[in-house]
């Protein structure tokens, strides 16, 4: 029996949310790709999104040179999030569909892993969800914004039997 008959939650994912990945990072020991889709679904369904993201791996250098093209900071950082519309002139999708990318740096993200005690595992799960919530629109420039998108955060990692990422920053 194929799976979408078998277990109809898996077509309404896919009709739902398509990820499309690519890993140049030449970074070991990642999570496979299922596991990436399983995080941003999971920051995705909460408000009923559909979706079109495309995940990519950066190594260090790469992440560097996106993060001071686009941002101006020379560096490389975890986690970027660019959505279609965000400062374009095109007008939003017609379709309702949320297109955007992800660049993410395992590098950094496990550097930061072991300095703030977590496992690398943990730490990609909240840089997925918390990437995607940025395409979604979710940001946090403003304190306010911010104690919003953090409990949003730390309530889908929950959901999924992962810590609260902010702990260590509320003690």
């Amino acid at each position: 029996m194929k799976k979408a008959k078998q277990y109809p939650f898996y077509r309404i994912w896919q009709q739902r949310f398509r990820l499309h990945s690519e890993d140049r990072s030449g970074f070991p020991g990642l999570p496979a790709a299922q596991q990436w889709r399983r995080w941003i679904w999971q920051a995705l369904k909460h408000d009923g999104s559909r979706a079109e993201i495309g995940l990519l791996l950066l190594d260090e250098a790469e992440a560097r040179a996106y993060n001071r093209d686009y941002r101006g900071k020379d560096y490389a950082t975890n986690v970027l999030s660019f959505a279609l519309n965000e400062g374009e002139i095109l007008p939003p999708e017609d379709d309702g569909v949320l297109r955007g990318d992800l660049l993410i740096c395992p590098q950094v993200v496990a550097r930061e892993a072991a300095e703030q005690g977590k496992t690398l595992t943990q730490h990609c799960a909240h840089l997925a969800v918390h990437g995607t919530l940025h395409l979604m629109g979710y940001d946090h420039i403003d304190d306010a914004e911010a104690e919003d998108m953090e409990a949003l955060e730390t309530r889908l990692l929950a959901q999924m039997g992962y810590p609260d990422p902010y702990a260590q920053e509320r003690d």
